[in-house]
């Protein structure tokens, strides 16, 4: 018998303690002792023809333990998963050998992940916070018209006349601490829209009422939290000089303008109607998609049971491999980049990977519940479906993904799909309400 005992350790872990005896483990040595002598060379003797002690003498006692071990495992291992009850969803982890020698045999612990435990809530009827799609007002439409006067403006130079908020000042500019100019504070040529507050504050209102030509001092001071330790809360001298003043021009939104940035648009009457039907569809898969999504929350919430750790860490691990594969650039490139630490962006991927096993595990759930199960014509659409998307012959696509793998995900669809029906959108409001009232 190889199982000797099995420990809950987290959930849906074991700590498994199996054994090989001393006479299988004795007999797997001189197999291999058996077969191993031929190569072997003692002085004084040919090969194959040195007695054991002296092979033992010269390659100590142990030489062919660990060959014999490497060969009894795995046998060893099956045997005592089979024998302690356990389904496995990964290969046995952390093995250790506490004790091998020929006269007692092996002693061995392994850790052992079983498949998650897991119930989920009455999935019927949720009521799920979520808004419908807003109406489109005018309002809306105005705005996007002047959206798209602003993207198709043109640059004029200004008239000769002071700066203005709104202007666009064309500057050079040196900036100096107690004196002495500072890495990155000058630029020359550079652009400023007046008004934007992309500056330092009171930089840019220092430069209203300005003159093209001038030059001229501007006195501002760090952010305490500016983002460099070494000018944060500094006072800092600008020396500056006003070259020119621009402004945007915008287009008339007339048919002209229409023809110009609509799609089949020969007046401004389409082009409004366009914009309506646009934002109204935006706005309609915005809302659908927010309350398929507060509809898995809300699933997600209902389920219980036990998960192993691990089943979180492996998707962690692997949507951190496909976000890097698709970015194309190491990942200390990537948070150099997005201002972040590595430690932060895993800690982002650990939680986004915990909640996508739990709602793959609750609509596993659901889809078991119902009694789910896609027909062939469903599946060989997916595997078609697949062949298309990678650009591969259906085979392919076929000896890639197993299909027990294909079930399972039109499982999950029709799951989500049967939730989604029974859920019940309420205002977010009048649920706050009713929560408040129990």
């Amino acid at each position: 018998m190889s199982f000797v005992s099995k420990e809950k350790t987290e959930p849906a872990t074991w700590r498994v303690s199996a054994s090989i005896s001393a006479a299988d483990f004795g007999a797997k040595v001189e197999e291999i002792f058996a077969k191993e002598l031929s190569s072997l060379v003692v002085p004084g003797f040919r090969k194959g023809k040195a007695p054991r002690s002296l092979v033992e003498k010269r390659y100590g006692e142990k030489v062919f333990f660990d060959e014999a071990l490497d060969a009894l495992l795995p046998k060893t291992v099956e045997e005592a998963v089979k024998e302690a009850g356990l389904e496995l969803i990964f290969a046995p982890e952390a093995l250790e050998v506490e004790e091998l020698s020929r006269e007692t045999g092996v002693k061995l612990q392994f850790t052992a992940i079983t498949a998650p435990e897991v119930t989920v809530g009455d999935y019927k009827g949720l009521e799920i916070a979520a808004a419908e799609a807003a109406a489109v007002t005018q309002e809306d439409i105005d705005a996007r018209i002047r959206e798209l006067q602003q993207r198709n403006a043109r640059t004029i130079e200004a008239e000769s006349r002071a700066a203005q908020s709104g202007d666009i000042a064309q500057i050079d500019f040196t900036g100096f601490i107690d004196g002495t100019a500072f890495e990155g504070g000058a630029a020359e040529n550079y652009d400023l829209m007046l008004g934007s507050e992309s500056f330092i504050p009171g930089f840019e209102e220092q430069i209203i009422g300005r003159q093209p030509g001038e030059e001229f001092d501007v006195n501002v001071v760090f952010p305490e939290d500016y983002g460099s330790e070494a000018l944060a809360g500094k006072p800092v001298v600008f020396q500056v000089k006003l070259h020119a003043l621009k402004r945007e021009e915008l287009p008339e939104a007339d048919d002209d303008f229409a023809q110009e940035v609509g799609e089949d648009c020969d007046t401004v009457a389409e082009l409004r109607a366009g914009i309506a039907k646009e934002l109204a569809e935006s706005r309609e898969k915005e809302s659908a998609e927010g309350f398929e999504a507060a509809v898995q929350d809300a699933l997600t919430a209902l389920l219980r049971g036990e998960i192993a750790g691990r089943m979180f860490e492996q998707r962690a691990k692997r949507n951190e491999e496909l976000f890097l594969e698709r970015i194309q650039i190491p990942l200390e490139r990537y948070c150099a980049i997005v201002g972040g630490s590595e430690e932060e962006f895993r800690a982002e991927m650990a939680g986004r990977a915990e909640k996508q096993v739990k709602l793959e595990l609750a609509l596993e759930a659901v889809a078991a519940a119902e009694g789910f199960a896609p027909d062939e014509e469903e599946i060989e659409a997916e595997y078609a479906r697949i062949a298309a998307e990678y650009k591969v012959e259906l085979a392919r696509a076929k000896y890639a993904v197993p299909r027990e793998e294909i079930v399972r995900d039109l499982n999950r669809v029709k799951a989500l799909a049967f939730v989604k029906a029974q859920a019940v959108r309420v205002e977010p409001a009048a649920q706050e309400t009713a929560a408040q009232s129990t």
